[in-house]
């Protein structure tokens, strides 16, 4: 082979695949696909916690279009996944909705196909369907419509369907792409015969928390568009007529800033309290395997203390990793700061042997000097920048101890949230979760601040000088009792 050519056997896979209209529509071979990603080449308007599914070395190329604003051109993403996948890569084109609906999927698919690269289509949930259905709107219903069609605001007028046949339809139609045409369609369509009176509805920015339903008619419809935020779908028929979702009462709404793994926790928990929840998967856990002590010194250790779940997965993966015997850790006893972290223990049939009543570090702290024997040796395995009170408590009472920093939770900057959005709450789960996320942002007039424990409020005291509230315990469920603790006492 030369000047760089490779055999398509060793060309990689692209994969089309289609993220739903909401985090919680992504099937499940789309998830699958995107944690085996080596690269991920993605869109606007995606949750950012999908993108959090893929793995922290997996790289992420943003090609997102916007009304007339192109970060790529087509012909450009086209490039980037020949490129990619003749790198021998495994690359997931991720798109919103469906890849096929309005998504230009099939350009990329002959695109990629006609080098001679696998490609393959993993159809989504499409908001032509998902977005009405979820506003209260059913784009079929018996006796009112038994068809819909979805046509997009701003196609080439070769292949677009004339007003004449749209307006002669019965059944629902569905416009993608069309607020800043809304004057011009519901001209074309009311000129084609269509009755001015028919129902309409705008629905723009479904899925958030800034999401908006404006119903008329199809005399009103420019109106009602003209202050809508983008993006927008347009109801036609008589179905957008329909109210099938009842009023929610006024829920607070909070933001979830911390790890991948820690935002699915916290935001599952507070939805299933009925209370809604954005996450920010904006940081990332960077481990120091190397400062793990080697076999013969682990078993000199008495105690071994853990602060979070983190520390546990790290410390056990690494001895995995170096084959170590379990047996090694047979004189040690273990502190957890909470049953979350033991929890962890518990799947390699290792049990807590220290658990403070109050989930906080102090409490640790108190709890292990109280357990430790004279000449016993502890040693802490947990992230950067933990709370200082653990070792201060432990040099006053003069116990032996070492401590290893095994990890560090460090800010990506690709996971920004979403400007312009209004929040009660934004959760921290760390002092550095608080740097990063005050690197390019601020903390909203009217939101109040919820930290996971003394360290992490301590650092946005001293670079806001606001404490916000506290949890009483270090765990998603302490956070979740400080919120609706607090929003009970607001009402």
């Amino acid at each position: 082979m030369q000047n760089g050519e490779c055999c398509a056997q060793e060309w990689g896979t692209v994969y089309l695949v289609g993220a739903g209209s909401d985090a919680g529509m992504l099937t499940r071979e789309g998830l699958r696909l995107l944690r085996q990603a080596d690269c991920i080449v993605y869109d606007d308007l995606l949750d950012a916690s999908v993108l959090a599914e893929a793995g922290a070395s997996c790289e992420r190329i943003s090609v997102g279009k916007r009304y007339k604003s192109h970060k790529k051109e087509q012909e450009e993403i086209h490039e980037i996944l020949i490129e990619k996948a003749r790198q021998g890569k495994l690359v997931v084109r991720l798109k919103g909705g469906d890849p096929t609906v309005f998504g230009r999927g099939g350009e990329e698919y002959l695109a990629v196909t006609g080098e001679g690269i696998r490609c393959e289509i993993i159809p989504g949930v499409s908001s032509c369907i998902a977005a009405p259905a979820h506003m209260g709107i059913p784009v079929t219903h018996r006796g009112l419509a038994s068809s819909f069609t979805v046509v997009t605001g701003h196609g080439a007028m070769e292949t677009a369907e004339s007003y004449e046949t749209l307006a002669g339809l019965k059944g629902t139609l569905v416009y993608l792409m069309g607020l800043h045409k809304a004057g011009e369609i519901a001209e074309g369509l009311i000129g084609a015969g269509k009755d001015p009176q028919t129902p309409v509805s705008v629905l723009s920015r479904v899925f958030t928390q800034d999401e908006e339903r404006r119903d008329g008619t199809l005399a009103d419809l420019s109106e009602l568009a003209r202050d809508a935020q983008a993006p927008a779908i347009l109801v036609i028929g008589p179905t957008a007529g329909l109210h099938l979702r009842k009023e929610m009462q006024e829920r607070p709404y909070t933001l979830v800033v911390g790890t991948a793994s820690f935002t699915r926790k916290m935001a599952a928990l507070l939805q299933d309290h009925d209370l809604p929840a954005d996450e920010c998967p904006c940081m990332g856990i960077v481990e120091d395997r190397l400062v793990i002590p080697a076999a013969e010194e682990l078993a000199e250790y008495d105690w071994a203390v853990f602060t979070s779940a983190n520390g546990v997965r790290i410390f056990l993966d690494e001895l995995r990793s170096r084959k170590t015997d379990i047996r090694i850790l047979s004189r040690m006893k273990f502190a957890c700061i909470g049953p979350g972290t033991a929890a962890l223990l518990e799947e390699q049939l290792l049990y807590a042997d220290l658990i403070p009543e109050i989930y906080t570090a102090e409490a640790l702290a108190e709890a292990l000097v109280n357990a430790v024997r004279p000449g016993q040796k502890v040693l802490i395995l947990r992230a950067l920048y933990s709370n200082p009170i653990l070792t201060k408590m432990l040099e006053r009472e003069k116990i032996q101890y070492k401590e290893c920093h095994i990890y560090n939770v460090q800010y990506m900057e690709q996971y920004r949230p979403v400007q312009g959005r209004h929040y009660a709450y934004i959760v921290f789960a760390s002092a550095g979760g608080v740097r990063g996320f005050l690197t390019g942002n601020e903390i909203p007039e009217g939101t109040v601040p919820v930290c996971i424990g003394e360290s992490t409020a301590a650092e946005l005291e001293r670079l806001t000088g606001c404490r916000g509230i506290t949890a009483d315990e270090c765990s998603a469920q302490g956070i979740l009792q400080s919120i609706t603790t607090h929003h009970g006492g607001r009402k």
